[in-house]
C-alpha cells in the first residue's frame, strides 16, 4: 500500500499516492483466483485529464499491488482523448483457456459525450496489455442522441449481450436510455435497440436523469437489478453527476423478440453524498460492488491540487436483496484488516485519533463527529443500526445490516478526534496486511 503522511489519505483503499482516480473499471478474476481492478486514472495531476486505466490486483481483496497501466490514450485513435468506463471479463469464445479482456469507452476529443466501444486484450495473467483497443461498436444512429458510453457485458440464454448508458433529446425533453447490443463476437457489436427508456413509469420515478451512466445489470437472489448512475446537463443541475439508483425487475422478450427490462420498483444504492459510478463483478456465488468516492464538496480544487491526489475506491461490498430492497454486506475477506481490539466502555462514545483507521460495530443509531479544539462537527447521523462503520483517513463507509449504505468523505486535522457515538459493540484498529496502520 501507498506511503504518505497525509492524514486524509485512505491508505487501506488507495495504492497510488498521487494523481486523480475515479470510476472502478475492468474488474475481473483470473482462473488462479486473483482479482484485477482497473480504474480511471491520471497519474500526472489531481484533475480529470488525459484519463487512462490504472490497475491493481489482489489475491485476497485486502492486499493490493500496483500493476502496469491498462488502456491509455493513443494519438490518432478513437481513444486519443481518454479511456473512459468499461468492464473486464475472461473471453472463452474460441479459446477454452480464456483471454482476459477489457472493454471500454474511447473518447476522441471531438464530442466526448459520444463514445465508441473499444476492446483490448491482456496477457494470460491479466497483468500486461498485449493488444491495444480496437473499435467494436461505433456511435449508434439514434436521432437526438446526446450521449452514449460505459459498456457492460452479460450472458443470457446462451448468448453474449452488452448494454450502454445513453441519453436522447426528444423535443424539449431528455430521455435516458439503456441500449442493447448483441456481442457474441466481442470485437463486432450489433446494435439491437433500447432495453429500457427513462419514460417507463417505474424508471421515471426511481431513476430520473438526462442520461444514465455506468449501467450494471446483474442477477441477485433470483431477480435482475439494474444499477444506474444519474447524470444531468451542467446547465440543469449544480452537479452533473448526481447519485446512484437501482431498478429491480425482469428481463422479458418483447413483441419483436428483442429483450426488454421491465422494472417493478427501485431505490438508491448508497445514501451518502460521495458515492458514484460503481461497478459490479459477478463472483462464483455473490455479486461484489466497488464504488468511486470523490472528494467532498467542501474541498476546494486548490486543496486537492495541494494534496496531489483525488478520489478513492470504496471497499468491495456483497450485494443482496431483501424483498425489493437492495442491501450490502461486508465480505468476510475484510476481516483480515483487523488489528488489535479497541477498548469499549459501555455508554461512552469511541474516540479515535487522526488519522482514524478502524472498524466499528454499532447497534441502533449511529453518530460520527469530528471533535476539534474549538468545535464539534457532526459528519453522519443515521438510525440504521446495527451497522458496521469503516473509517480510513478521509473515507467513511457505513454498511447497515438491514438498511442502505452511506459513503461520506470527512477531513479532520491532526490533533482532532473522530468520535463514534451509539451502542458500540466491538471495534478494531484497521491495519494494512504488512502490519502498518
Amino acid at each position: 500500500m501507498a506511503e504518505t503522511a497525509d492524514p486524509h489519505f485512505p491508505s487501506l483503499h488507495r495504492v497510488h499516492p498521487r494523481g486523480w482516480l475515479n470510476d472502478p473499471n475492468g474488474i475481473l478474476r483470473t482462473d488462479d483466483g486473483r482479482w484485477h481492478v482497473f480504474f480511471q486514472y491520471n497519474p500526472d495531476s489531481a484533475r480529470h485529464e488525459n484519463i487512462r486505466w490504472g490497475h491493481m490486483s489482489s489475491s485476497d481483496l485486502v492486499s493490493w499491488h500496483e500493476e502496469p497501466l491498462g488502456p491509455s490514450p493513443r494519438p490518432g485513435e478513437a481513444d486519443q482523448d481518454g479511456c473512459w468506463s468499461g468492464v473486464g471479463l475472461i473471453d472463452r469464445a474460441g479459446d477454452p483457456s480464456g483471454v482476459p479482456t477489457l472493454i471500454y469507452s474511447g473518447v476522441d476529443g471531438v464530442d466526448n459525450q459520444l463514445a465508441r466501444v473499444l476492446v483490448a486484450r491482456l496477457d494470460e495473467s491479466a497483468t500486461d496489455l498485449v493488444e491495444p483497443g480496437v473499435v467494436a461498436a461505433d456511435i449508434p444512429p439514434i436521432p437526438g442522441l446526446i450521449g452514449v458510453r460505459d459498456p457492460f457485458v452479460l450472458t443470457l440464454g446462451g448468448r453474449r449481450w452488452a448494454i450502454q448508458g445513453a441519453g436522447i433529446r426528444e423535443d424539449d425533453e431528455y430521455v435516458p436510455a439503456i441500449l442493447l447490443y448483441a456481442c457474441d463476437d466481442l470485437e463486432h457489436w450489433e446494435y439491437v435497440g433500447p432495453l429500457l427508456r427513462g419514460d417507463d413509469p417505474v424508471a421515471a420515478e426511481h431513476a430520473p436523469a438526462d442520461l444514465w451512466e455506468c449501467p450494471q445489470l446483474v442477477e441477485i437472489d433470483g431477480r435482475w437489478v439494474l444499477l444506474l448512475s444519474l447524470w444531468r446537463h451542467p446547465d440543469r443541475a449544480e452537479r452533473s453527476t448526481i447519485q446512484v439508483n437501482y431498478l429491480v425487475g425482469d428481463l422479458v422478450s418483447g413483441a419483436d423478440g428483442i429483450a426488454q427490462f421491465v422494472p417493478s420498483t427501485g431505490g438508491q444504492v448508497d445514501l451518502g453524498p460521495d458515492f458514484y459510478a460503481p461497478q459490479a463483478a459477478v463472483d462464483v456465488d455473490r455479486v461484489l460492488l466497488w464504488g468511486w468516492a470523490w472528494e467532498g464538496l467542501e474541498r476546494t480544487q486548490e486543496q486537492i491540487d495541494a494534496q496531489g491526489w483525488s478520489g478513492t475506491l470504496t471497499f468491495p461490498r456483497e450485494l443482496r436483496l431483501d424483498g425489493d430492497l437492495l442491501l450490502a454486506r461486508v465480505p468476510d475477506e475484510l476481516r483480515a484488516l483487523r488489528g488489535g481490539r479497541l477498548e469499549i466502555t459501555d455508554g461512552e462514545p469511541l474516540d479515535l485519533p487522526v488519522p482514524a483507521r478502524a472498524e466499528v460495530r454499532v447497534r441502533g443509531a449511529v453518530r460520527v463527529e469530528i471533535v476539534g479544539s474549538a468545535a464539534t462537527t457532526e459528519v453522519l447521523a443515521v438510525d440504521d443500526g446495527p451497522a458496521t462503520v469503516f473509517l480510513d483517513g478521509s473515507l467513511l463507509e457505513l454498511i447497515p445490516d438491514d438498511a442502505t449504505p452511506h459513503t461520506r468523505r470527512l477531513y479532520p486535522e491532526v490533533g482532532d478526534t473522530v468520535r463514534v457515538r451509539g451502542e458500540v459493540e466491538e471495534a478494531w484498529l484497521l491495519v494494512r496486511p504488512d502490519g502498518r496502520t
